[in-house]
C-alpha cells in the first residue's frame, strides 16, 4: 500500500508524492488531463499513447531534472511512440512500465485501456482469456484523491502496467498462468460458499485472481496454501483447457 498513515511505500515511492499535495498538483494538469480524456473518449488516439501521455504529464511535472533517461543514445520525438519507448529509460521507476507500454504499443501484448476499477472476477475472466485491464481513475485524477484509498491516479497506472509484464513476460510463462486463472474460472462456484462465509478467505482470494501475477508455481504454492489455511478441501483444477 503506497500511501499508509502519511508515509510512501512501494516501488515508484521516488516519484509518489504527499497526499496533501495531490489536489494542488491536480489543479495544475487539470487542463492537459482533460484533453487527454477527450482522446481517450474519442479514441482519437491508441489506448496505449492515452497511457504513455498520461505517464509523460506526471513524470515531468513530478521530476524536474531528467524525467528520462537516454541510455546513450538520442532521444527520438515523443510523437514517435515505439521509437521512443525503445530507448528512453523513466526516472524513478522499474523498467517493467516502459517496457509494457513498448510491448503494447507494438500490439505484442494484450493490455486493455479501462475508467473504472474491475472487479475480482472481471480480472479473473480476462486473464483466462490472456488479457491485462490497465486503469486510468479519470475522476481520482482531475480531483486528487487516492484510488480506493491507496494509490494516487498515476501511481495506479503503473501498477497496473508492471503486473502486466509480470502477466505477459516469457520467463514467468504467460501461457501457464492463463491456464492457471481459467481453470481458477472453471472451478470458481466449487468456492462461493466458502467466499461467502470466511472474509479472510475471500481476501486472499480475491487477491490471487486478481492483484497476483506470477510463475504458476508461484501461484499453485499460494492457492493451495491459502484453501489449507482455510480448512478447504483441495479440489484439483480443471485441467481440461
Amino acid at each position: 500500500m503506497p500511501h499508509n498513515q502519511g508515509k510512501i511505500y512501494g516501488s515508484f515511492k521516488k516519484i509518489c508524492i504527499p497526499e496533501s499535495d495531490l489536489k494542488a498538483e491536480a489543479e495544475i494538469i487539470k487542463a492537459d488531463l482533460l484533453k487527454i480524456q477527450f482522446c481517450y473518449n474519442e479514441k482519437t488516439i491508441s489506448e496505449c499513447e492515452v497511457a504513455f501521455q498520461i505517464i509523460l504529464l506526471y513524470l515531468e511535472r513530478r521530476v524536474k531534472r531528467h524525467p528520462f533517461l537516454r541510455m546513450g543514445k538520442k532521444l527520438p520525438k515523443r510523437e514517435y511512440v515505439n521509437d521512443f519507448l525503445e530507448v528512453v529509460r523513466f526516472y524513478g521507476m522499474p523498467d517493467t512500465v516502459r517496457y509494457a507500454l513498448w510491448k503494447w504499443q507494438l500490439k505484442e501484448w494484450d493490455i486493455r485501456l479501462i475508467d473504472y476499477n474491475p472487479t475480482s472476477l472481471e480480472m479473473l475472466q480476462t486473464q483466462s482469456q490472456g488479457i491485462r485491464f490497465a486503469t486510468i481513475s479519470w475522476e481520482e485524477a482531475i480531483s486528487g484523491n487516492l484510488v480506493e484509498g491507496k494509490r494516487d491516479a498515476f501511481e495506479h497506472l503503473l501498477h497496473d502496467l508492471a503486473h502486466a509484464y509480470m502477466f505477459f513476460r516469457e520467463d514467468y510463462d504467460f501461457f501457464g498462468q492463463k491456464k492457471f486463472f481459467k481453470s481458477m474460472l472453471d472451478d470458481f462456484q466449487n468456492y462461493q460458499m466458502y467466499l461467502e462465509e470466511n472474509p479472510i478467505f475471500k481476501e486472499k482470494f480475491e487477491y490471487c485472481i486478481s492483484d497476483m501475477n506470477s510463475h504458476p508455481a508461484h501461484l499453485n504454492a499460494y492457492w493451495n496454501a491459502i484453501r489449507k489455511e482455510a480448512g478447504i478441501p483441495i479440489y484439483e483444477l480443471n485441467q481440461n483447457t
